[in-house]
């Protein structure tokens, strides 16, 4: 005969054991929904290049796609986190093949270094000031 107390254990390892078989599946449910939010606008906007003939790429139709649904609130930030934040966190190895190319082409940056500069400081510089309207017009928007 098993003692209560030993028991007790068994059943406290089993519930344990299955909390976190529960944890890790929708953990892992939570990350393929949002996956796949994120693929489907990839894939919808890969369809739209090829019905259209479109030589626009499709990953940037794709993030204007996610932008917009976002923006709307269609799908929500926490819908597609999951899967966002292992990317962001790693975003940094995605740049290294664009870091070889740039060497590949070093002649190019030497011959139209002027245009080159103009750009590095005009984006950034656009790009902040859309930030700050879009924020302005949200912190209107909250009031």
């Amino acid at each position: 005969m098993v003692r209560r107390s030993h028991r007790h254990s068994l059943q406290t390892f089993y519930t344990s054991v299955m909390n976190t078989i529960r944890t890790h599946f929708i953990t892992s449910f939570k990350f393929s929904v949002s996956l796949m939010l994120i693929m489907g606008c990839l894939y919808i906007s890969k369809l739209v290049t090829a019905y259209f003939a479109i030589t626009f790429p499709a990953a940037l139709i794709a993030m204007l796609l996610l932008f917009c649904l976002l923006l709307t609130g269609i799908i929500k930030e926490t819908w597609i986190a999951p899967a966002c934040k292992p990317i962001l966190k790693y975003m940094a190895l995605f740049f290294i093949p664009a870091g070889v190319g740039l060497v590949e082409h070093l002649d190019a940056f030497v011959q139209h270094w002027p245009l080159f500069l103009l750009v590095l400081l005009l984006v950034p510089l656009i790009g902040l000031l859309i930030v700050s309207l879009f924020a302005n017009m949200r912190g209107q928007h909250a009031e």
